[in-house]
Parts: C-alpha cells; structure tokens; sequence
C-alpha cells in the first residue's frame, strides 16, 4: 500500500513539472530563474502553452537566460535544426521531432519540438535540464522555478533587450595597476522604467531627470597594490565606469556618476572610497547615461588606475 502511495505521489509531481499551467485558468505561469522573474524582449514570442498542454519556452531566449551566449547558438534553415552550446554541452533540437540530442545521447520529450515567429520552443522544463538546471513549480503563485548554480545564470537582465547581444558571462574580472574589480551582476533600465523610478526614490540619483538609462551592478573593489587607493575629494579620476555607446556618438563611450561623494566605503551604494593595501569592498555601482538621445548598440564596462586601463564588452547590437 505505501508503495502505491509513493508511485501515486511521484506521478502528481512529475505531472506538475510538466504541466505547471494546467488549471481552471489555463494561464501561462510566471518564470523565475534565479529568483529573478523572466521578461520576453519587446517584439518576440511569448511562452504559451501548446496542444499538449506543456508550457513551452523559446530555446534561444531561455537559453540566454541560463547562460547560453548568442554565438553558441545556431540555427539550420535547411534541417530546421538548433544546435546550442555551453561548457561543453552540446543540444541539438530538430522542429516537429519529440527527441532532442544531449551530448550525442537521445532525450525524449513529452511533446514535439515547435516553431513559432522565427523560434524554436520546446517545454521548460527540457531547457532547463539539458543545460544542467534544476527546475520546479510553485503551485501556490503559479510559478515556475528554474535554479542553476552556474555563475553565469542570473546576473543580468539584458535578455529583456532584443537589439542587444550578449558576447560575455559573469562574473567579469578586471585589473589595473594594482586595483582589481569583479563585476558579479548588471541590470540595465530605461530610466522610465519602475525599476529605474524605484532606485532613484531609494538613492535621490544625481542628474536623474535627464537620464537616458540606468545601470546597476553589484561589484567587488579590491586594493592588490603596496599604496592606499581612493576615489573621493583628493582623487577625483574616475576608476570605474560603463559605456554605452550609440549610433550618434560614432562609438564614443558614454558614462556619468550617478551619485556625490557623501558616504564614504558605503556597502549598500558606493559613493567615495578608501582601500588600504590588501582591502576591499563588496557594493552596488549605479551610474547614470544622460547623454544618449538613440538608442544603445553597445555596453561595457572598465576599470582604470594610474594610467593603465582595462575593460571589457559585455553586450553589442544585433546584425
């Protein structure tokens, strides 16, 4: 009898992982991966739920999601296969077949691979696990939850902006004579936006009411030098910026402190700061672009000290 029961329990969860929008309503669930909830770019597909009733999510843009970089994707008109990559993982995915290759093995979905406004969807939870992913559903907020402990899940949102593409993963690390930034995450928002309207309510940005965009990002400063290192009154060269270029500035790079000098080593938002040989400090970094009037084709971020400077691309416009 208790085996029964466990057989019984095992087919419910397993019908709730497969079919987390079945219900009364019908209704697409949220997605959150990482904790952060999932935003389909302006102008794609959204995820919906097929004949099968299985909540299918776009290969391409969940996949970026969980790490996938635009490069590592290609798509076969002529086979109508997509082939995508990461850490050695290799998925092949033919539209109208139920079996995807992981790695040369064969998986057997529960539902056909389908095609839809020029992209591949396939059911969730598929996405997930070929990448290495765990997956769940919160049946009480109507939630699926995709977990990966891969770092470079989750540390941005810039899926949200279909012209760009992501051409690095996080954390990024950078060094400069002697100061060392590791950049863990980075969100991007028009300064619209209530994401944007909400840092400033919280922060009091400077020169918000022009602002064009807002970039936030949650960083780590650290002094590998024999000498104190500063970015306040004595020393006002700029050590840590962002760039976003645009089709108007010709590719000359964007960037303005968001904020004033007023607390100094502050790990909730940094303003000013000191390091001592050996020291650092783990914060949030926002900056504000109030300069652009087009729209960006291009971020980045670097980092600079005594005359030397390092820096890298994180995002760049689309063909």
């Amino acid at each position: 009898m208790k085996k029964m029961t466990y057989v019984v329990a095992f087919f419910l969860l397993m019908s709730v992982l497969m079919v987390p929008a079945a219900g009364a309503s019908g209704k697409v669930p949220q997605i959150k991966i990482n904790g952060t909830v999932f935003v389909t770019p302006a102008g794609e597909p959204q995820p919906y739920i097929n004949k099968d009733y299985r909540t299918m999510g776009s290969v391409r843009l969940v996949g970026n999601a969980l790490g996938v970089l635009d490069d590592h994707i290609e798509w076969d008109d002529q086979a109508r296969t997509v082939t995508m990559e990461k850490n050695k993982t290799v998925i092949v995915i033919t539209v109208g077949q139920q079996e995807l290759r992981v790695n040369g093995k064969t998986v057997t979905m529960d539902t056909v691979a389908e095609l839809k406004n020029g992209r591949v969807f396939i059911p969730l939870r598929f996405i997930a696990e070929s990448l290495g992913a765990g997956i769940d559903f919160d049946d009480k907020t109507r939630t699926v939850l995709i977990t990966s402990d891969d770092p470079s899940v989750g540390k941005h949102n810039l899926s949200a902006f279909k012209e760009l593409k992501v051409v690095t993963n996080f954390p990024i690390i950078l060094e400069a004579a002697g100061l060392k930034l590791t950049v863990h995450d980075v969100y991007l928002y028009k300064a619209d936006s209530k994401e944007a309207r909400d840092l400033h309510k919280k922060y009091n940005l400077q020169y918000f009411s022009r602002a064009k965009y807002i970039v936030m990002s949650k960083i780590t400063l650290e002094n590998t030098s024999k000498k104190t290192i500063r970015y306040d009154g004595l020393d006002l060269n700029e050590k840590v910026g962002w760039f976003i270029a645009t089709s108007e500035t010709n590719g000359r790079s964007l960037n303005s402190s968001s904020i004033t000098y007023g607390t100094m080593n502050n790990t909730e938002i940094l303003d000013g700061w000191i390091l001592k040989p050996g020291e650092l400090i783990m914060s949030t970094n926002v900056q504000i672009d109030y300069l652009s009037e087009k729209s960006f084709d291009t971020i980045g971020v670097f980092l600079t000290y005594n005359n030397v400077t390092s820096s890298e691309l994180i995002a760049v416009g689309k063909e």
